[in-house]
């Protein structure tokens, strides 16, 4: 069903997934997470393809995307937004309408930001536990990365062991059924189905002599992951669309008073914890997913009449 093309923009080749069969179908665009890739969420994606045009791109540094990735060039997750800037104008251009911008943890911060500065390509907002950090929590790492003492602050400390652990990730395996023997029994991976774990694998190996080699340097990942400069949530008040914000249960990621703040700016907006789940929602219910993002859809056909 999805197409796998490439966009260009002068600094290389950006991969991503899409499926476009009507013009007159409103624009859906989906940002995954860190260390995904857009096909990863492909059993998300695919029954939305009844009611939108879809596009989910590969993030620098990560899938099929070709763009430089310096894991030492790593600061902030600017880099990120400017990127998504870039391949949202384009599907625009293609939609001819602004469309749904919706992502998943990083995916989701970066989608904030990108609504906030370029309000006219964003019809709406559907940010799957977002990551957002208040400044106070900024401020901590920032200190943590200079005195020792402070990475024992539990965040902080989830932060960095997340960072040390994907640095030690092995690459390089013999083929892709190795590496879903390998994962499909990782805490990591226990609430995901196993055709999502093999679109994953599918989405972010290439092949590397008799091998096959992940496409995502775990150096670039773990980069990352202990960059936290970016500032989605001081752009929430700049948001002017509707929102829906789907927050897991255990262990999300929208931390602070960033919920309160993305309902403040939408009065009418919606804010929902899914019971039972985690920060990997998007695996474990795809379906209440899909159901808020046709719900944003109808009402922005509302507010138009």
């Amino acid at each position: 069903m999805f197409e796998r093309k490439t966009l260009d923009w002068g600094e290389g080749k950006t991969s991503f997934i899409e499926t476009f069969d009507n013009p007159d179908k409103p624009g859906f665009q989906f940002a995954h997470a860190t260390g995904f890739n857009a096909l990863t969420y492909k059993e998300l994606l695919e029954p939305l393809s009844d009611d939108f045009n879809i596009r989910a791109v590969d993030a620098r540094g990560h899938g099929l995307t070709e763009l430089e990735a310096n894991p030492q060039d790593m600061y902030d997750w600017k880099i990120y937004c400017d990127d998504l800037i870039k391949s949202v104008e384009l599907f625009v251009e293609k939609t001819q309408k602004p469309i749904i911008l919706s992502g998943h943890s990083m995916g989701a911060a970066s989608a904030i930001q990108v609504a906030a500065i370029r309000p006219d390509l964003v019809s709406g907002l559907v940010l799957v536990d977002p990551v957002l950090m208040t400044n106070k929590i900024k401020v901590i790492f920032k200190i943590a990365k200079r005195y020792p003492l402070f990475k024992n602050f539990p965040i902080i400390k989830q932060g960095m062991m997340m960072s040390e652990s994907t640095k030690k990730r092995r690459r390089d395996w013999k083929d892709k059924d190795e590496i879903f023997n390998s994962y499909k029994n990782k805490l990591i991976f226990k609430t995901w189905t196993e055709t999502t774990i093999r679109n994953y694998i599918e989405g972010g190996t290439e092949i590397k002599g008799d091998g096959i080699s992940l496409t995502c340097d775990p150096l670039w990942e773990a980069a990352t992951f202990s960059s936290w400069k970016h500032d989605a949530m001081g752009l929430i008040d700049k948001l002017n669309c509707p929102i829906t914000l789907l927050q897991a249960e255990f262990n999300s990621t929208a931390r602070g008073n960033g919920p309160i703040k993305l309902m403040q700016q939408d009065k009418l907006g919606t804010h929902k914890i899914i019971k039972g789940s985690t920060h990997f929602l998007p695996m474990e219910f795809p379906q209440i997913i899909n159901k808020e993002i046709n719900n944003l859809q109808k009402r922005i056909n509302n507010e138009k009449k």
